[in-house]
């Protein structure tokens, strides 16, 4: 069985909760679910602010949609939210064609996406 610390590296940074993927490729729905339940996980805290990277992802099947689709939801509904950095070119335009990128805030770089929240509690 696929561990969501197999899939995620989760830390805490400036009060903003980063998770990196740790594969380059998530396609099996044992890594699919590991992935949802790591992440609903870090959907848990009320309020929490979640930069999650992509940074050397190169293939995602579709099923991780739906699973972004479900934190942000579940974020939302406490107050918090998830942005999304690091994005290889052929999984962002993924996200344009679904109009995820509608949905979801979406930066270059994970410190671009830090910075952005740190910024937002500062404002």
């Amino acid at each position: 069985m696929t561990e969501a610390g197999d899939i995620l590296h989760i830390s805490q940074r400036d009060g903003v909760t980063l998770v990196r993927l740790r594969a380059s490729a998530v396609r099996t729905e044992a890594e699919v679910e590991a992935l949802g339940r790591g992440l609903l996980s870090v959907a848990e805290v009320p309020g929490q602010r979640v930069v999650l990277s992509f940074l050397g992802v190169k293939y995602l099947t579709s099923l991780v949609l739906g699973q972004l689709v479900q934190v942000q939801k579940r974020l939302a509904e406490s107050g918090g939210e998830i942005r999304l950095a690091d994005i290889a070119p052929q999984i962002h335009e993924v996200f344009t064609i679904t109009h995820l990128d509608r949905l979801f805030k979406i930066y270059e770089r994970e410190d671009e996406a830090l910075a952005a929240f740190v910024e937002d509690a500062e404002a």
